[in-house]
């Protein structure tokens, strides 16, 4: 099947002249996007779960629908990952009883949450993370 694909004349001359193959760019950007959709798919085909967490800050225990992603285990205990119906995900962490949601996995992985956290609930939603080094 072919499509056709548009682009504002100052994107598109932008791209001619810095050599960009388009299709390829675009059909890697599909396949990643179909990864992400089927691999979401099957999470989700089981169903959620009612989650009860207790949250020491506000003294008060909450619940949400969710499906576990991944539990992380670091030096001070776990913290355990869930995809909530909504797409949100929730992290909640054993040792410091918090509870931190994050709208969807772009805004996960800028909150300053722990790389290998981040890295394990990418591994099991299908999505690319890449860590940056400053060096």
């Amino acid at each position: 099947m072919d499509i056709t694909v548009y682009l504002p004349d100052e994107l598109g001359q932008w791209a001619k002249g810095a050599g960009l193959n388009l299709s390829r760019l675009l059909r890697d950007e599909v396949k990643a996007e179909r990864k992400r959709a089927e691999t979401r798919a099957k999470i989700t085909a089981g169903g959620f779960e009612r989650v009860e967490v207790y949250v020491l800050q506000e003294d008060r225990h909450f619940a949400f629908q969710g499906r576990q992603l991944r539990k992380y285990r670091d030096v001070h205990g776990y913290t355990t990952a869930w995809l909530t119906p909504k797409g949100a995900i929730a992290i909640y962490n054993d040792a410091e009883e918090s509870l931190s949601v994050y709208r969807d996995y772009k805004q996960l992985t800028e909150s300053g949450e722990p790389g290998g956290l981040i890295a394990s609930v990418a591994y099991a939603l299908g999505e690319k993370y890449v860590e940056d080094l400053d060096i």
